[in-house]
């Protein structure tokens, strides 16, 4: 199992951000930790720990991009969130809905 702690990771309560600009962490930091070590473990869990809010850039890019290069199914059976508030909840789903619409418009315009 893999860990990932956003609150230690990204060094505050607020983590926000889409790409680490000038050494600062954003939500590509986070991305990179779960691509990097996808396929060297089962599971990676992460954990919310001291976050007390994070924006939708930040989360659209820590997670739901992730679903670039991995299934839903694969996303489900390999992350895990043990200490997700309902608001951490709302905002991962939000994103990961939206994420999966932005990728069936790409495919379509893809194709067309």
């Amino acid at each position: 199992e893999f860990i990932i702690n956003v609150y230690k990771t990204m060094g505050t309560s607020t983590p926000a951000g889409r790409t680490s600009e000038e050494g600062e962490p954003a939500g590509d930091t986070i991305k990179n930790l779960i691509l990097e070590n996808w396929d060297k473990y089962k599971k990676i869990s992460i954990y919310f720990d001291g976050v007390v809010q994070m924006t939708r850039p930040f989360v659209d890019e820590a997670f739901a991009k992730v679903l670039e290069t991995h299934s839903l199914d694969e996303f489900n059976q390999k992350l895990y969130f043990p200490d997700s508030n309902d608001r951490t909840v709302k905002s991962l789903t939000d994103a990961i809905k939206l994420r999966i619409k932005i990728i069936k418009t790409q495919e379509e315009r893809g194709k067309a």
